[in-house]
């Protein structure tokens, strides 16, 4: 089962992992990237507050350009006892985020807006992710690997890291980045994408 998509679709996201789950959808579309800056944790009252709209500027700022496409805007933040924790900058705080995860569930937010036009869909999906006790040799070992370093949180559910997990509740592909799922119901509930018997060209 694919979909076809009735108007450009464009990912502004660089993130492989978001191009890879769009991917599943069936269809063509874009990658641009938005090249706006990301608002900062502390402008905001909350996670979610935060995270919706770094979702919502990333797809205006690749909409004002493309006028006649349908534009997907995501962003992901893990939340760890209201604290956010974002991609670390360097070893030092890799380690200490991980530490932070360390034997306790912490949240996953990702966050999407939609936008076409004068038409914008904006939604959010959280999945809660428990963590084992990790050995300081695993994070030692971990973090002097590349993977930690373009991640929310410093780690990735769908990579090596994710022996971390003890147990998720809610969407997995939320914390991948993408909640898939519900993307195809908007973007079909929006008349943007319909039902095909195969993978198409657009």
């Amino acid at each position: 089962m694919y979909f076809k998509a009735h108007q450009p679709i464009i990912l502004a996201s660089q993130s492989p992992r978001r191009r890879e789950l769009l991917g599943q959808l069936g269809f063509d579309f874009r990658v641009i990237p938005s090249k706006i800056e990301e608002p900062k944790p502390y402008e905001f009252q909350d996670a979610l507050s935060y995270v919706i709209n770094c979702a919502e500027v990333k797809a205006a700022d690749v909409a004002d350009m493309n006028p006649d496409a349908v534009v997907i805007g995501s962003d992901t933040v893990v939340v760890c006892n209201g604290e956010i924790l974002l991609k670390p900058e360097d070893k030092k705080q890799a380690m200490s985020t991980l530490q932070k995860l360390s034997g306790r569930s912490h949240e996953v937010i990702t966050a999407v807006a939609i936008k076409s036009g004068n038409s914008e869909v904006q939604f959010h999906e959280t999945t809660e992710v428990t963590f084992f006790e990790l050995p300081e040799s695993w994070i030692k070992a971990y973090t002097n690997t590349d993977d930690p370093y373009d991640k929310a949180g410093a780690y990735g559910i769908q990579t090596l890291s994710g022996l971390f997990v003890e147990g998720i509740s809610g969407d997995y592909n939320t914390v991948v980045g993408l909640p898939i799922s519900r993307l195809a119901r908007k973007l079909s509930d929006a008349g943007w994408i319909s039902l095909s018997g195969s993978r198409v060209q657009c």
